[in-house]
């Protein structure tokens, strides 16, 4: 945060300092009244684009002005050498205050980037997020996962890469099934020719930089000496790949007769929404397109442009071309120019054509962005259109735009846990997704566990809406605050995306028994249970167990509390619409635990699977809703159905996904753990010294006592759960020895 000038006329101030503004090329910031930045630039001149800002002009049409002197209450100046200078100044000033008026693209650890590190003695062609400066080739970023692991299964399906990792590489004693199907040369066994491998590097990154006709010639050429040479498998080699080479070749578009690598920058907006469109040609040819949505923009085009060049070409993994096509330059474009010539080691251009086949693909950009506009709002309309029939069919009372869901998982009965997803506009908003470890009910009791996971959700919900800035102080929200310093419950916060991929099948070594919440309501009768309402008494068969659970929960009230109203507010807030995975039952369970902690107007309805009935009728999806006997049916093809069971698919997946872990940390967990009073350095030395857990049981004083790092205070916290080992027979010495071995000394 930048602190504004003191005890001085804040206008004055700022006159005073643009009229002393210099000619040189440079950095400006702009300083709201809270002293935060609030925008970065960067001019040729400075006093000539700082002063544009503030000066009437009847002409100027760029949105940030009518706003600015409303903001802006003090400004700051940094003087560079060289245009290059300024715009090198400008990345960095935006990475470390972070201005809400510059342009902010997705973070680039979203966006996967393919790997060619040619230092290693067996280079191998990998998936990274975070591009390190380790001298390793980058190919991407790719706007889409999919499109990355795609183009990385087609190079390992012709290029014949190694795929294992170092360790895998180094610890391997026969080739993999890679090597059977022909798919690797398998470099970790095998006497591989390293000068036909390095020939698999460079086509890899000829292919990866879109270079094909190059890569084409090479590649011919190479089939014909091995054939030339007898060598028919590796001319077979070569011709797959050329095969694979063409296939790719045919799906561009030839847009240029030239052979230059050019990025073609187009945009489009209305308002303050812009949408940039970035054509990635190649040797002539059109590879890829970027589309790029940036909301809130009150820049004019030429600052916006040159935010996103910033942004875009700041990325390690970025490849840049050999021209740059802009339909405006930005300010100081000769100093971008440089810059980006800096980072891609060879001469950059940037400008805007006037004339020729340029000024088409420009067009073509700025066609694709406007396109891309009107199918992201149409998108967003459809979206409106769907939340309002689920709205209706439903009868909430507002629009769904936050939807939750809580399903149960555990395996046997045992490891259960429990799991709460957000979907916000349809979307999965991963960032809300919580899993909760279930202990305070018996194995295989999914109503006990599912009041025990609602219970907690909806006590921080309720919590965070006690706090909120917006809610009036009342008696709960502070007792609220007074169990905002109670340590934190067993919940799982802060999911990443990174949590959420699938544990392997293979990881499990009992077989599943996925009973979830859903799945018990499905063997219930309908006719056994009662209409579920807000008001009504908890159903006559589970009132004693949900009872009990509510005692046990009410304890551990506080535990569930946010740490701090900052935290609390946003994360927990309660959804537009929670949805239950089950029917009648689970319900009734939800609206228990809602009911004893006073939520009566949260939106809550039981989504029950498709099934077939004892008598073969199937009966379609179903909602629940409160106070209403049958379910909703929902076809198929109903908008409704889909954000529902988006939602139900997706807690199922998480919960199963959260089992699995704790499975896994259950089975993989050693007892010396549980040993308080034992870090895990401490643990490590004595199960690497001593062998096995084992080995520490059998172990005496003195031997814990000689493992590196071990003192007697260890020991003492060992021998509190673990006693010392009894001395064998062997060791204690034979009735009536002792007399013995004195007889036979007399004797001698």
């Amino acid at each position: 945060m930048v602190t504004p000038s003191a005890k001085q006329d804040p206008e004055a101030l700022l006159a005073a300092k643009l009229a002393s503004l210099p000619t040189t090329p440079g950095c400006y910031l702009f300083i709201d009244k809270a002293g935060a930045v609030v925008y970065v630039g960067k001019a040729k001149s400075l006093r000539s684009r700082v002063r544009s800002y503030f000066q009437e002009s009847g002409s100027d049409a760029r949105y940030f002005i009518p706003i600015l002197r409303k903001i802006v209450a003090d400004l700051e100046t940094v003087v560079t050498a060289t245009e290059k200078e300024a715009a090198v100044l400008e990345n960095e000033l935006v990475k470390q205050h972070k201005p809400r008026f510059n342009v902010k693209l997705r973070d680039d650890k979203d966006f996967l980037c393919l790997k060619l590190d040619t230092q290693k003695a067996w280079p191998m062609l990998e998936t990274v997020r975070r591009p390190a400066p380790d001298k390793a080739r980058y190919f991407g970023p790719y706007h889409s996962a999919t499109s990355a692991r795609r183009t990385l299964h087609l190079v390992n399906k012709h290029f014949q890469l190694r795929t294992c990792s170092d360790a895998e590489m180094a610890s391997r004693r026969r080739p993999c099934l890679q090597y059977q199907i022909k798919r690797c040369l398998a470099p970790c066994v095998m006497d591989v020719d390293r000068e036909l491998y390095t020939e698999m590097v460079r086509s890899v990154a000829l292919f990866l930089e879109g270079r094909h006709d190059e890569l084409t010639g090479e590649l011919t050429a190479r089939m014909r000496d091995a054939s030339r040479e007898l060598e028919f498998e590796r001319a077979a080699i070569y011709r797959d790949q050329l095969r694979a080479v063409e296939a790719v070749r045919e799906a561009q578009r030839v847009v240029y007769v030239k052979d230059v690598d050019q990025d073609v920058v187009g945009i489009y907006r209305e308002g303050t929404l812009v949408e940039i469109e970035v054509i990635m040609v190649r040797r002539g040819r059109v590879t890829d397109t970027l589309s790029f949505s940036l909301r809130n923009m009150e820049l004019p085009d030429d600052e916006v442009l040159g935010g996103f060049l910033n942004e875009y070409y700041g990325v390690a993994s970025t490849s840049i071309p050999d021209e740059v096509l802009v339909p405006v330059l930005p300010d100081g474009a000769e100093g971008v120019a440089e810059w980006l010539g800096d980072r891609r080691g060879r001469k950059v251009a940037l400008f805007v054509p006037q004339r020729g086949p340029r000024v088409d693909l420009l067009k073509m950009a700025s066609e694709n962005a406007a396109h891309a506009f009107r199918e992201k709002q149409r998108s967003s309309d459809d979206l409106e259109a769907r939340l309002e029939e689920l709205r209706e069919r439903l009868r909430l009372p507002t629009l769904p735009r936050r939807i939750e869901c809580c399903d149960i998982s555990h395996l046997g009965g045992g490891d259960t846990v429990g799991s709460i997803v957000a979907l916000l506009d349809g979307q999965p908003d991963k960032k809300r997704y919580r899993s909760f470890n279930v202990k305070s009910v018996a194995d295989g009791d999914d109503y006990g566990a599912m009041y025990e996971v609602l219970s907690r959700r909806f006590r921080r919900g309720k919590a965070a809406r006690a706090m909120s800035p917006s809610a009036a102080p009342t008696a709960d929200s502070e007792a609220a605050l007074e169990a905002s310093s109670a340590p934190e419950s067993d919940v799982k916060e802060g999911v990443s995306e990174s949590d959420m991929t699938e544990i392997d099948e293979t990881e499990s070594d009992a077989p599943e028994s996925d009973a979830t919440a859903g799945d018990v309501a499905e063997d219930v009768p309908e006719d056994d249970i009662s209409v579920a309402t807000a008001s009504d008494a908890p159903l006559a068969t589970e009132g004693a167990q949900v009872s009990a659970t509510a005692e046990r929960e009410s304890s551990g009230s506080a535990s569930d509390a946010p740490k701090s109203p900052e935290a609390g507010v946003g994360e927990w807030d309660l959804p537009d619409l929670l949805v239950v995975d089950g029917g009648r039952g689970q319900l009734q369970v939800a609206l228990s635990a809602a009911r004893d902690l006073g939520l009566h107007g949260l939106p809550i309805v039981g989504l029950a699977k498709e099934r077939e009935t004892q008598t073969g009728e199937k009966l379609v999806d179903r909602v629940y809703l409160p106070g209403q006997k049958n379910g909703i049916p929902l076809r198929s093809t109903s908008s409704a159905l889909f954000f529902l069971a988006r939602a139900r698919d997706e807690a199922h997946r998480f919960a199963n996904h959260a089992r699995k872990r704790l499975g896994k940390a259950r089975r993989l967990r050693s007892e010396i753990e549980d040993i308080p009073g034992l870090g895990s350095a401490v643990r490590t030395a004595l199960l690497r010294e001593l062998g096995s857990l084992e080995g520490v049981r059998r172990a005496t004083d003195a031997q814990i006592l000689a493992v590196t790092g071990v003192t007697k205070r260890h020991l003492s916290a060992l021998r509190k759960v673990i006693p010392s080992p009894e001395p064998s027979p062997s060791d204690a010495p034979a009735e009536g020895a002792g007399d013995l071995s004195k007889a036979r000394r007399l004797t001698r």
